[in-house]
């Protein structure tokens, strides 16, 4: 490679043949399999470390300050034959060149040669951008993206003016391929940040579809939003997404409505309660039919009489047998009754048999 740089031919001669034969030697297709299966990477690794550097000096020194340095012939050719061998390292050597462009920042330095005067070397530099977009790494895209690398292309395109050459058709059609190919990170680059200047040339389609497939995509992208956000629960949405502010939520409505029926429930006297209300009333009743036999001895049998068949239909006028009552009886019985709110299906056996309780002593002072 030293070789190469020193050669003072001024057509570079030597330095392509010794381009070739670095060539064939870094060639992985060239190196035959041995035993050791490590011997491939063990001399791209060597390669990579130890001389590259010699191989790209060249370039950084002639691309120090964004600008070129030395634009002469002798100086275009070497750069030429160098950028001919890094394209072949960037189609064949995957990894290892990768991590050379990325940490030497080798893509802006390329692509300053595109100020060159002398059209070779500019399509030299453009082709080797083509072999990076071929890939499709994204870890590529992202560096192109990153360094916003589209701008010296898009510069000399429009220094071109619109004439009809090699270097106005290499630009087409890598635009083209990125449409094709649906490249959609560099698409969406290219168009929002350069879509007006595009925008304007009209003898060629390629940037008219490039637009076209940006916009289907961004479609795409909103339906595909809108699609995720319906498929969220509303309680999860943020407030800014609801169309009417004021309008409950289905869960809230859901919340309201399960407190509600907690409430009502709550409104229904338990069972347990309800229990101790019809004892305390079986007590009452029994002392209260024992108070009407002693007031009533010679017509007890239709006291107790009129007296069952108006408690159990809750009315508290007892008859003509049962004036005799004192208002402290009445008043009594009145308050059990209103005690007992809630109905229940056991209640008519247990007053049936209260009732007949009471009409027990009363059969029984009849046969004695």
């Amino acid at each position: 490679m030293e070789q190469m740089m020193c050669d003072t031919d001024p057509e570079l001669g030597r330095a392509v043949q010794l381009m070739g034969i670095l060539r064939i030697l870094i060639d992985p297709e060239n190196m035959i399999a041995s035993i050791n299966k490590t011997e491939k990477t063990d001399f791209l690794n060597y390669f990579y470390k130890h001389s590259i550097h010699i191989l790209i000096d060249p370039l950084l020194q002639n691309t120090a300050n964004g600008s070129l340095a030395r634009d002469d012939y002798r100086t275009v050719q070497l750069l030429g034959l160098i950028l001919e061998l890094l394209s072949f390292c960037v189609e064949h050597h995957t990894f290892h060149i990768k991590n050379c462009i990325i940490n030497k920042d080798l893509l802006r330095c390329i692509l300053v040669l595109m100020k060159s005067s002398h059209t070779f070397l500019v399509l030299c530099a453009l082709r080797f951008m083509r072999k990076i977009i071929a890939l499709k790494d994204d870890f590529y895209n992202r560096y192109i993206i990153k360094g916003n690398l589209f701008a010296p292309v898009i510069d000399a395109f429009i220094r071109n003016n619109g004439r009809y050459n090699l270097l106005d058709s290499a630009i087409l059609e890598m635009f083209e391929f990125i449409k094709l190919e649906d490249i959609k990170t560099l698409m969406t680059h290219v168009v929002e940040n350069y879509g007006k200047v595009l925008d304007e040339v009209d003898y060629v389609q390629t940037f008219k579809g490039l637009r076209l497939r940006y916009n289907q995509h961004q479609d795409k992208l909103k339906d595909r939003d809108k699609a995720t956000l319906d498929s969220v629960p509303s309680i999860l949405r943020n407030n800014r997404f609801r169309r009417e502010p004021r309008q409950l939520d289905e869960e809230e409505e859901m919340w309201f409505n399960d407190d509600d029926d907690f409430d009502e429930g709550e409104a229904v006297v338990p069972a347990p309660a309800s229990n101790v209300i019809n004892k305390k009333i079986t007590q009452e009743l029994d002392s209260l039919g024992k108070n009407l036999e002693k007031k009533t001895e010679g017509s007890s049998t239709k006291v107790f009489n009129n007296t069952g068949k108006s408690l159990m239909n809750n009315n508290l006028n007892l008859g003509p047998a049962a004036e005799g009552l004192s208002q402290a009886d009445v008043d009594k019985c009145k308050a059990l009754f209103k005690k007992g709110l809630v109905d229940y299906e056991g209640d008519s056996d247990e007053e049936e048999e209260d009732s007949s309780d009471l009409l027990s002593p009363s059969k029984r002072q009849r046969f004695s």
